[in-house]
């Protein structure tokens, strides 16, 4: 139960403070913002892939800073890198599809520190495109969407769960967690769908359910290669900073991808 109390707390500090700051920081303090959480993201990642050395985490971070500064120059760049972003995610469900056959490809350093940035570089583009094309209520209703899976998940899989979704990847995780997950997540694309009148909207959370599924998975794939239980320690009661946003990295360039197609998706700027 105090595990429990402990992650509600920091899951709701941690919340609140990224509402806030999605709904109300100017877009180039957003980003800053969201770079730093990057930088945090990518620390945890490089430990995972092997990095022990301050020298080795200080190149990993500038190589990161340099990427989001090139894309945030760049922008008419912005809707390959989504494209690319998916495509990642896609390679990434076939990892987690052939584990523990694709142990060896995740021990590579060089394959995970690449996907590293990859996953990263392109949630960060994702969130700031999202506030930047389609204001703050389609970069709230993407968080909202991904913090649904997980809650439901979590609960559905905590009173329900017994048959293993993942057992090789993720032991903990079940088909009850997983159903559970799934009616929070389409319960919210439906209002959207309700709200806009519009069914693809009931799509757009169904493939973001799935981009949530899949991240949630690969990171633990990358934890079980390494034979680490959490991330980090960042957050009481989630672990590391990684172990709460592995849905939202999948999850983030899918949404952005399909935003211009969104009825009311591209609402605002700025």
């Amino acid at each position: 139960m105090a595990g429990l109390k402990q992650r509600i707390v920091s899951g709701l500090a941690l919340a609140v403070a990224i509402i806030a700051a999605a709904a109300w920081l100017p877009l180039p303090w957003l980003a800053a913002l969201l770079h730093l959480f990057a930088l945090v993201a990518a620390y945890e990642w490089a430990k995972l892939a092997g990095i022990t050395s301050r020298l080795g985490w200080l190149l990993y971070a500038a190589a990161l800073t340099a990427i989001a500064v090139a894309l945030w120059l760049v922008q008419w760049v912005w809707p390959l890198v989504h494209g690319v972003a998916t495509l990642f995610w896609l390679a990434a469900l076939a990892v987690v599809w052939a584990f523990p056959r694709s142990t060896g490809l995740m021990r590579r350093r060089s394959v995970a520190l690449v996907a590293g940035l990859v996953a990263i570089a392109g949630a960060w583009l994702a969130l700031v495109a999202l506030r930047h094309c389609g204001g703050s209520a389609m970069l709230l209703w993407l968080l909202v969407a991904t913090s649904l899976a997980d809650i439901g998940a979590y609960f559905a899989g905590r009173g329900f769960g017994q048959r293993k979704l993942a057992p090789l990847v993720s032991p903990n995780k079940t088909w009850e967690g997983l159903l559970g997950g799934a009616v929070a997540t389409l319960a919210w694309g439906a209002g959207a769908a309700l709200w806009f009148d519009s069914w693809l909207w009931l799509l757009a959370a169904a493939l973001v359910l799935a981009a949530a599924v899949v991240g949630d998975l690969f990171e633990s794939v990358l934890k079980r290669v390494r034979g680490a239980k959490e991330s980090g320690g960042i957050l009481p009661g989630h672990g590391g900073l990684l172990d709460r946003i592995d849905s939202v990295l999948a999850a983030a360039p899918v949404f952005a991808l399909l935003l211009p197609v969104l009825p009311g998706g591209t609402i605002a700027t700025g």
